[in-house]
């Protein structure tokens, strides 16, 4: 098992790869103690478990927890690149297409660079997705 200095220099090797700084609000807070900070994602390590919490004014919005790393990395980079790729698609946008095709589409390429298997799992979770809610069609 990784400390926590190890996780947080695998986060910031994976963030590298998709050109986040290393100063970026995306990233959550390391906490070498445990203690779960009132807003935005916490990774910590208890009982041999890795957690990673999002709060929310206070709240605990999602708690994370696994003997394996990546059941922790996969949603912190689902969730910066989600955020990155929104951003990409705000700029970008193309009137004439769902905006969700271009969002995906970044968000998959950019979990790609981190993890093939991440950018599978996200692409998993698309597809349900578009079962239920199919691509618009815009003029």
């Amino acid at each position: 098992m990784m400390n926590i200095n190890e996780v947080r220099k695998l986060i910031y090797k994976h963030g590298e790869k998709i050109g986040l700084p290393y100063d970026s609000k995306l990233y959550p807070i390391f906490s070498s103690t445990g203690k779960v900070f009132s807003d935005g994602g916490t990774i910590y390590i208890s009982n041999n478990e890795y957690h990673y919490v999002i709060m929310e004014r206070g709240k605990e919005n999602k708690h994370y927890r696994s003997l394996d790393i990546n059941d922790i990395l996969y949603p912190l980079f689902e969730g910066i690149t989600f955020s990155l790729a929104s951003k990409y698609e705000l700029k970008n946008r193309n009137e004439k297409e769902d905006p969700r095709k271009l969002l995906w589409s970044k968000q998959l390429e950019l979990l790609g660079k981190i993890d093939p298997l991440f950018k599978e799992r996200c692409q998993k979770e698309i597809d349900s997705i578009l079962k239920i809610a199919p691509y618009k069609k815009c003029n």
